[in-house]
């Protein structure tokens, strides 16, 4: 019965420790690796973009009118259009109110002009009568002055000699007036035909907007609207400045896609890549074509995305009977393809001090290997030197 005892005992303190070892080790740390082996590198970015013209004729609010105008009627957008029908009316009623009032200032001052030179004549008038009564009765006082003592007393010749001197002094007088009044005058006309000439000019921007009120089309196509900073696009009622784009009317033989891709995922973007596309009511159908430019500075889309775009615009191989301005469009660039070589993933690779290095299994540890990559992905890279195919590479630190 003892011994039972006992060996109850040790096979309870025996399983007892064996569960205590066991909850005290920690199991081994997996570190994932990939197995290096050619393979084919391959770097395509997905993005979306939409069809444009290449050639299109704009149309905008005239320029010959200052201050905003307001839309009466728009033509139907996607509608087809033929030369000479009327696309955008603006409205007329502040264009008629500056014509009346222009009208009215330019006959007050014609009215004003017309005073001003009746009153200027009459001043001359008078100066000149006084001038030829002044001239006369200086030549009567002068002709029959006379200076002898014995003929006259000393006070009649001093008294008409002063009567004379007068008459010379106020000749004089009646000459600089009437010199200061012709400079006077002349100033006063000049500032009526510049008001004259500003109204004339007011009265005939008001006529040269009232025969352009209406936009017609120069020739056929179809009638697009260009939207504004907001995302707006034209309607009765909104208004528009002189100069404004409102929208175009393009050539539909000719169309070229227009992408935006994210500005992280543009490198290596260049001219002549190949790129595949369909169209968003056309899923089913496979385009292609190549890149024709990429622009060298990224721009914000939308006010609220932080992110940043380069615009690129492709050249379809042909041109399709669904192709029409505006329509979205789902294209894939394929910048680079490179078969049979050795790439690792862009996780794996690690930088200290402008070397680059990867984790290398080497039994069962992992040892820093320098290596040197040439082509990348969006995921992947391409290993230069430093591997060999059938090596494995940590795709995380194992040091951390």
């Amino acid at each position: 019965m003892r011994i039972k005892r006992l060996r109850s005992f040790s096979t309870a303190a025996f399983m007892l420790g064996l569960l205590t070892a066991t909850g005290c080790t920690e199991p081994p740390l997996q570190i994932p690796v990939y197995q290096v082996k050619p393979d084919t590198l391959l770097h395509k970015v997905h993005t979306e973009g939409e069809l444009f013209a290449v050639n299109s004729v704009t149309i905008s609010a005239p320029r010959n009118v200052q201050g905003p105008r307001f839309i009466a009627s728009l033509a139907r957008e996607y509608s087809p259009v033929a030369p000479g029908d009327v696309v955008v009316t603006f409205d007329a009623t502040q264009l008629e109110r500056s014509k009346r009032k222009a009208s009215s200032s330019l006959g007050s001052v014609q009215a004003d002009e017309q005073q001003k030179l009746a009153e200027q004549q009459k001043e001359q008038t008078a100066l000149g009568l006084d001038q030829t009564l002044i001239a006369q009765e200086f030549n009567f006082a002068d002709r029959f002055s006379i200076d002898d003592v014995q003929i006259r007393s000393r006070l009649e010749i001093l008294d008409s000699m002063q009567n004379k001197e007068y008459l010379g002094e106020k000749q004089a007088y009646l000459g600089w007036q009437e010199q200061s009044f012709s400079q006077r005058s002349k100033g006063e006309l000049e500032l009526l035909q510049l008001q004259r000439g500003q109204q004339q000019n007011l009265l005939q921007q008001a006529e040269s907007g009232l025969a352009g009120l209406e936009v017609k089309a120069p020739h056929a196509g179809i009638l697009l609207f260009e939207t504004n900073w907001r995302g707006e696009k034209p309607e009765v009622g909104g208004m528009v400045f002189p100069g404004s784009k409102i929208g175009s009317i393009p050539d539909l033989s000719l169309q070229h896609l227009k992408l935006q891709v994210i500005e992280q995922e543009a490198i290596g973007l260049a001219a002549g890549q190949r790129v595949t596309f369909y169209l968003a009511a056309w899923p089913d159908q496979e385009l292609g074509g190549s890149i024709v430019s990429v622009a060298a500075v990224a721009q914000s889309r939308e006010r609220r995305d932080p992110r940043k775009y380069i615009e690129v615009i492709v050249a379809p191989e042909q041109q399709s009977p669904n192709f029409m301005p505006g329509i979205k469009v789902i294209a894939t660039l394929w910048v680079n393809e490179k078969p049979g070589v050795l790439k690792v993933p862009l996780q794996a690779i690690f930088s200290e001090q402008q070397q680059l290095y990867v984790f290398k299994r080497d039994g069962r540890q992992f040892v820093k290997q320098p290596i040197s990559i040439g082509s990348k992905s969006l995921s992947h890279a391409e290993v230069s030197s430093g591997l060999a195919a059938g090596e494995e590479v940590a795709l995380i630190n194992p040091e951390s």
